[in-house]
């Protein structure tokens, strides 16, 4: 039989609704994992740069700094004359008769500078002209520099200093340490030298971390001991330099030239770079100087040769057990002038220690929170867990490394708070009900 000319054409089949979108719940459940991860990266950001988080750091960059770095040997500009032990029959202060005595040993050697790291503003202790003999010992040095001491509260009866002019600076300087008065020593002996601050701003329970390395004294901005030193072993001019606070200090030559960028923060302070070795290689005891040169003179070998000391800076100040202010640094307990000899170090080294710049940390960060996020969506909790477990391990192994070589802080902390985050942005995504509730048509009572 001859087949119908007309036949009905087939219908095709209806596809199912979901058949050609079997991957939309895992391309919507990593579109969600990113999404949430994002949001956590921008909050453990935050953490990080608003210092929420410095509390957990600190402690952590003060373990980093007592382990071995690159070789770093001890300052060959600098050296110490540490008055390391003040018998009871010698009680401080001493008289000045005792530093004439030593700064006159140094002077045959011709040290670059002489720096006193205590405060002399008194009268001498014993006989006023031991000041005048002090004075005349002072002009026959290269440079000496005296260490001053500024307070709080406003003090009309000592005025300031006619001379103590201001250094020239830039930016907010709301955060920088202020006082209102100063006690500076004699102009008898320091009326033609250079004179720094010699205070100390430490944290709680004398942890010092950081040294300030300007002041605002009465709408002044005036150097610290630390910075007039550095200024004066480098042969920088103070007011040719230029201060941005929150920034850097540029320390220039008179003639403009730039001798170093010294890294500071709001307020005004340098973050030092401890080592465990000595800060200088030259060391001797306030008591052994007159001694060395003695034996020099008589060409007896001495315990410490002071012909050393040619264009060094030499510091003198209390290293003694008795001193009261003894600061909780990763080195252990130090004395003051052994804090200012490791911020000078890290000056003229140019040593600093520096956070990951913020850019590329923002982009590491991201990038391994929306990779390990998204996959968990693909791999599961189980594979993901190890593989940010193998990343963290990673991570602190280079904040070890990049800390040793270049002083770089690879933060521990917010990447910790970063990796728990995307484990848990990760699984939220993996478990979260993504299917709408299904319509299941009008009830019977609604035809």
């Amino acid at each position: 039989m001859a087949k119908s000319l007309t036949s009905t054409p087939a219908v095709p089949a209806a596809a199912h609704p979901h058949a050609h979108d079997h991957h939309s719940p895992q391309k919507r459940r990593g579109a969600l994992a990113a999404g949430l991860s994002l949001l956590w990266c921008v909050f453990a950001l935050l953490a990080q740069f608003s210092g929420a988080l410095d509390a957990f750091e600190e402690p952590l960059v003060d373990w980093r700094q007592t382990l071995n770095a690159y070789p770093h040997p001890p300052s060959d500009q600098l050296a110490l004359i540490a008055i390391d032990n003040i018998p009871a029959e010698r009680p401080w202060p001493w008289s000045r008769l005792d530093y004439s005595l030593v700064l006159r040993s140094l002077i045959d050697y011709a040290p670059q500078s002489v720096v006193f790291e205590m405060n002399l503003n008194d009268r001498d202790t014993d006989y006023t002209s031991f000041d005048d003999t002090f004075s005349h010992i002072v002009e026959r040095a290269n440079t000496v520099i005296f260490a001053a001491t500024v307070m709080t509260a406003k003090d009309t009866a000592t005025p300031l200093p006619a001379r103590l002019g201001s250094l020239p600076f830039y930016g907010g300087s709301r955060l920088v340490p202020r006082f209102g008065s100063a006690i500076w020593p004699l102009d008898t002996f320091a009326g033609d030298s250079p004179v720094g601050v010699n205070n100390v701003q430490a944290e709680a329970g004398l942890r010092l971390r950081r040294l300030p390395l300007v002041f605002m004294l009465d709408q002044h901005m005036v150097p610290s001991l630390v910075l007039q030193a550095t200024a004066q072993l480098l042969g920088a001019d103070l007011p040719t330099s230029e201060i941005q606070i929150g920034r850097a200090i540029f320390l220039r030559r008179k003639d403009g030239k730039l001798l170093r960028t010294i890294p500071i923060d709001e307020e005004g302070r340098l973050e030092i770079r401890f080592h465990a070795v000595p800060a200088t290689s030259w060391t001797a005891g306030f008591d052994s100087v007159m001694v060395d040169d003695d034996q020099i003179q008589h060409n007896i070998p001495p315990e410490h040769d002071l012909r050393a000391l040619a264009h060094r800076q030499v510091w003198i100040g209390r290293t003694d057990e008795g001193d009261r202010e003894r600061f909780n640094t990763p080195l252990g307990k130090l004395s003051r002038v052994q804090v200012e000899l490791q911020a000078e170090r890290t000056i003229l080294d140019q040593d600093y220690v520096r956070p990951l710049p913020p850019m590329i940390l923002a982009a590491l960060y991201i990038l391994i929170g929306i990779g390990g996020a998204t996959a968990m969506v693909r791999l599961g909790p189980i594979h993901t867990g190890a593989l940010l477990i193998v990343l963290a391990a990673f991570w602190f192994e280079s904040s070890l490394l990049t800390f040793r070589l270049y002083n770089v802080i690879l933060p521990l902390p917010s990447f910790a708070m970063l990796i728990f985050g995307t484990f848990s942005m990760g699984l939220l995504a993996l478990v979260w009900d993504l299917e709408p509730e299904a319509d299941h048509g009008p009830l019977p009572h609604e035809v």
